[in-house]
């Protein structure tokens, strides 16, 4: 398999791509404009301890013209700019003699003893600082900072570092956000080409973690429903070809002239036929109410209606087809009326008559209760029959299914009455559920009463 064909991430990893580089070369410009800033912060404090000494300087030189004529006192107040100012100050004579100094050995005169100098001397080398010449050819007095000249140098080489270290490091965090995108965008190519399996199996957190988790449901269901269109298909030609073969037949012997045994034929074509246009009204129904579950503009033919006329409609028709059933009613007074399609509704009652009369042996009787709820109609139907097993009950819902003990019991049926029950309830709002054991099954349909 090539890097290209591995829709979900697995083992092997494709080159970064463009939404990568752009989270991290943007992260890049972010950190230069940080260290942009920082230098430019660090060059104006820089600027500012080299105007530091000056003033000092000038401030200090102004207490030793006042105290020059007292060493002692003049070294005390060195030592106090020494102290708070991190200055070293020596004070020179007009003979060049040292009259007092703050560090040991005395710092070297900046010019020679009695040439005149007018204004500070700015002083470089090991560390910075100014000869201020003292009034009245008083002498000079030397001032240098007790730390050393920053090197621009070594800022420069911090930050460069620090960049370095930063761009190393926000490499897993680009990865980290463009790599869920990634996945989303090969899932989503994979799954348009037709890979229905393919999946972004995204584990991040937070709001790319919640969409990569709603494609993939996306694509589950997407799956179900091609998967479930693909047996609608092979299910309903299965069932198209029995009935279809026996009229081949009969129509065969007809044609031979052979019409005594194609007579006794006729009933069973027209049963077929009759089959055959069950089938085709039940698929015609499960696709329309399928397009009105996916919202298309397909609406039902509602109106106000009489639950217990609808319970009458079903049970006229259940009693045509199943003469030889007996079937109890327990149908409450004052009913709440429903909003919904009465053909459909109808449909739903009778579905689930013939489902229990089908498995059911008769004289069993067959139950329909239709009851007032909070809000609500429920319809139940029991049976008294050979029950369902309990593995079967997650699919029992599901188009053309049929249990085994059905199937072997030749019960006739292609397994879509309940499907289409499931739709139709789901179409004007209600559940439908099934309880069933060894002595018998019941459905309990719940639909919401009109609003008043």
């Amino acid at each position: 398999m090539s890097r290209a064909a591995d829709p979900c991430g697995g083992r092997w990893r494709r080159p970064h791509g463009a939404l990568f580089w752009r989270v991290y070369i943007h992260g890049l410009l972010i950190l230069v404009l940080v260290a942009l800033a920082v230098g430019s912060v660090g060059y104006a404090l820089s600027r500012g301890t080299w105007r530091e000494p000056e003033k000092v300087a000038a401030y200090a030189a102004d207490r030793v013209t006042e105290l020059r004529r007292d060493p002692a006192r003049l070294a005390d107040e060195l030592q106090r700019v020494r102290d708070v100012f991190g200055v070293q100050a020596t004070v020179y004579g007009p003979d060049g003699a040292v009259v007092a100094s703050s560090v040991d050995p005395p710092l070297a005169p900046a010019f020679p003893a009695g040439v005149p100098r007018e204004g500070p001397l700015r002083l470089r080398g090991h560390g910075v600082g100014f000869a201020v010449p003292l009034p009245d050819g008083g002498g000079q007095a030397v001032f240098v900072s007790a730390g050393r000249q920053p090197d621009p140098r070594r800022p420069l080489l911090v930050l460069a570092a620090v960049l370095v270290a930063l761009a190393i490091g926000s490499a897993p965090l680009a990865r980290s956000i463009a790599a869920p995108v990634e996945q989303l965008t090969r899932a989503a190519e994979a799954l348009g080409g037709g890979d229905l399996s393919a999946r972004a199996n995204v584990r991040a957190r937070g709001e790319v973690g919640a969409l990569g988790r709603a494609f993939d449901e996306m694509a589950g269901r997407l799956e179900r429903l091609v998967r479930g269109e693909q047996e609608l298909l092979a299910n309903v030609s299965h069932e198209l070809r029995t009935p279809l073969a026996r009229i081949r037949v009969a129509l065969e012997l007809a044609a031979e002239g052979d019409l005594e045994k194609a007579r006794r034929y006729l009933a069973e074509i027209g049963a077929d036929l009759d089959e055959l246009d069950r089938l085709v009204a039940d698929v015609l129904s499960a696709a329309r109410l399928d397009l009105i579950a996916g919202g298309a503009a397909l609406p039902l033919r509602k109106e106000r209606l009489d639950p217990a006329g609808v319970v009458a409609a079903a049970v006229e028709r259940f009693r045509e087809a199943w003469p030889g059933r007996t079937l109890e009613l327990a149908v409450e007074p004052d009913l709440p009326p429903l909003d919904g399609d009465a053909g459909l509704l109808r449909r739903l009652v009778l579905n689930l008559l013939d489902n229990a009369a089908k498995y059911s042996e008769a004289p069993a009787p067959v139950t329909l209760a239709a009851r007032a709820r909070t809000g609500a109609v429920e319809l139940e139907v029991r049976d008294r029959g050979i029950g369902i097993d309990p593995a079967d009950l997650p699919r029992l819902f599901t188009p053309f299914f049929r249990t085994d003990r059905s199937r072997a019991r030749g019960t006739g049926g292609v397994g879509l009455g309940l499907a289409l029950a499931r739709r139709i309830a789901a179409a004007h709002g209600g559940t439908i559920t099934v309880e069933s054991a060894a002595d018998g099954t019941v459905f309990r349909v719940s639909l919401p009463a009109a609003r008043t």
